[in-house]
């Protein structure tokens, strides 16, 4: 669209897209949008509030880092002063026989065997069958849970 053909002030205001307002009813909905404003802001959390519930963060990340560090230090330092195996043994925290069994075994595979892949749908259907009569039948059932118990498809 080019400039020339750009409506009037006056056009825009009838057409509804530019509103014409004065002054007092300016400054009235100013001061509607300020209180509004003023009571959000009244309900946001205080720094103190959000430092509590760790949302807000205390320090610099410079000070962070020196925490972080110190945090190492403390550890390294507790690590360094672990007990060793024969102060653990004399405190009797950890007790280590003398001797050891060494037995030969044969090579086998330690894989499980997993015969429900080789199932079929029709061996599927059947178990299904199977256990969906021994709950409506055979299984002991509180009448009044009796509607929880779970049917599988057939």
């Amino acid at each position: 669209m080019k400039l020339s053909q750009r409506p009037g002030k006056q056009e825009l205001i009838d057409r509804n897209i530019l509103f014409q307002m004065t002054e007092d009813e300016r400054r009235l909905d100013r001061s509607i949008i300020g209180a509004k404003l003023i009571r959000r802001l009244s309900l946001r959390p205080t720094a103190e509030e959000l430092l509590e519930r760790n949302i807000l963060k205390k320090s610099s990340d410079q000070q962070r880092q020196e925490e972080k560090e110190e945090k190492k230090r403390y550890l390294l330092r507790k690590l360094s002063f672990r007990p060793s195996v024969d102060e653990l043994k004399t405190r009797k925290i950890i007790k280590f026989n003398d001797y050891i069994e060494v037995t030969p075994c044969h090579e086998y595979d330690r894989r499980a065997d997993k015969p429900w892949t080789r199932l079929t749908p029709k061996d599927k259907a059947n178990i299904r069958k199977e256990l969906n009569d021994y709950k409506s039948s055979e299984m002991d059932v509180h009448n009044e849970s009796r509607h929880l118990t779970r049917f599988h498809r057939p």
